[in-house]
């Protein structure tokens, strides 16, 4: 990474953050903190141990430093086939109302815009960021908050407690007039009892760094059903979520991805009442030279608490995938019961794999379980499906199938998990794009 490339950054997150502090919202000091951060830090390289496996050396030496002009314009892709209370809309991080649905949204739901947030109420802006998103050195995260203009707020209050409502919400990144980066923060807060499924869709065009991160409250008894579906042909998606449980409290996250250049997934949940519990569930493809980086924490702070922890990839030609996947048992934090894996197959012997999985216990009565497999294809397997007249690519294609319906088999309706499957096939190569 070039002095030059990190002097550009700086220079943009600077300029936009003095843009921004003209407009009294009580955000200066934290802006200004953030810009602070960033200028001592920087990115991270390879000899930061969290980040070594993550090659970030294109995307600061590049041009996305400018941010992404505004935009209504939303990358032409097949709709997911979902049925939902709300669509809303983000293009190139400005929400969009215009574009957005709320015509079925139930009256115990309120969603809308920080930056109207920001004008109409700057107490509470305030306070949603911080409870949100603690201070930390981390890149992104200063440069979500350096340059924080608009986003996404989600409220569910206690009137939904009957009903559980489908958000769709559609990140779009229109690079058509030239590279740059947008950066969103999204804050969602689900009162007691209540349920709530998001899922939350990205798309890209053109050379963009789309930076998202999302801050999770959940109260008593709560749930979120959260799936993420980032499209073929993004550029680099950094997606950031930090969620805190109270007592009794539910989160499922489901993450697929597929021919994206650069994605990072973070995921990082605070379990601060017991009977908590979560599930962190991914299926993803590699090819090309495309990389995709899955970053999990879990938190077991208290007792009596559970996770359940997937990653399944498939990676083909220069592929790579990185996992690393903490499950960290605090003192006191008795009668945990946590389970995690992460298996891939490798499709092509020049294709890549790191996998790092952790566990930190510091608890006697606890179940901790963790694994890692890397390998091919099952060759007996494909010997089987093609002695029964299958067609090579045909019995890939089924193994892949057969290897990702685990993490997709409660993935409803039928037709999204169809959808989702489809899409990733038609991310793996034939079998003679796979040979080294």
């Amino acid at each position: 990474m070039t002095p030059e490339a990190i002097d550009s950054w700086t220079e943009s997150v600077r300029a936009t953050a003095q843009r921004l502090n003209k407009a009294d919202d009580g955000l200066r000091g934290r802006r200004e903190d953030a810009l602070q951060r960033f200028q001592s830090n920087g990115f991270p390289g390879r000899k930061d141990e969290e980040w070594r496996y993550t090659p970030l050396k294109k995307l600061v030496n590049g041009p996305c430093h400018q941010l992404l002009p505004a935009s209504t314009r939303i990358p032409v892709q097949a709709d997911l086939p979902i049925e939902a209370a709300a669509r809303v809309v983000l293009v190139n991080g400005e929400f969009q109302e215009p574009l957005s649905d709320f015509s079925s949204l139930p009256a115990g739901i309120k969603i809308g815009s920080l930056a109207s947030l920001r004008k109409q109420d700057s107490g509470a802006i305030v306070d949603l960021l911080s409870s949100s998103f603690p201070l930390q050195d981390h890149p992104f995260q200063s440069l979500s908050d350096a340059m924080l203009d608009d986003g996404i707020w989600i409220e569910v209050s206690t009137e939904c407690r009957d009903e559980v409502a489908t958000i769709h919400i559609l990140h779009a990144f229109d690079g058509s007039r030239g590279a740059g980066s947008a950066h969103v923060t999204g804050i969602i807060r689900c009162a007691a009892g209540t349920r709530l499924r998001v899922v939350e869709e990205v798309r890209s065009e053109g050379e963009v760094l789309g930076n998202i991160r999302w801050g999770v409250a959940l109260a008593e008894d709560s749930s979120l059903d959260r799936v993420r579906v980032i499209r073929p042909g993004c550029d680099s998606v950094f997606h950031g979520t930090r969620v805190v449980q109270q007592g009794g409290s539910n989160f499922h996250d489901l993450m697929i991805c597929a021919g994206s250049n650069l994605v990072r997934n973070e995921v990082n949940t605070i379990h601060s009442g017991p009977r908590c519990h979560v599930e962190l569930l991914g299926v993803y493809a590699a090819r090309g030279i495309e990389v995709v980086d899955n970053h999990t924490t879990i938190e077991h702070a208290v007792e009596d608490c559970t996770s359940r922890e997937i990653y399944r990839g498939v990676l083909s030609q220069k592929g790579r995938g990185i996992f690393t996947g903490m499950i960290h048992v605090h003192p006191d934090a008795q009668r945990i019961d946590a389970k995690q894996s992460n298996d891939t197959i490798l499709l092509s012997r020049d294709a890549e794999m790191n996998s790092r999985p952790r566990l930190e216990i510091y608890a006697d009565d606890v179940k901790c379980t963790h694994g890692a497999t890397v390998g091919e294809l099952d060759e007996e397997a494909l010997f089987y499906l093609r002695s029964r007249g299958i067609q090579l690519d045909e019995a890939r294609r089924m193994l892949v199938r057969a290897f990702a319906s685990e993490v997709l088999s409660g993935l409803d309706p039928e037709e999204l998990r169809e959808f989702i499957i489809a899409e990733l096939e038609q991310c793996i190569p034939e079998s003679g794009e796979c040979a080294p």
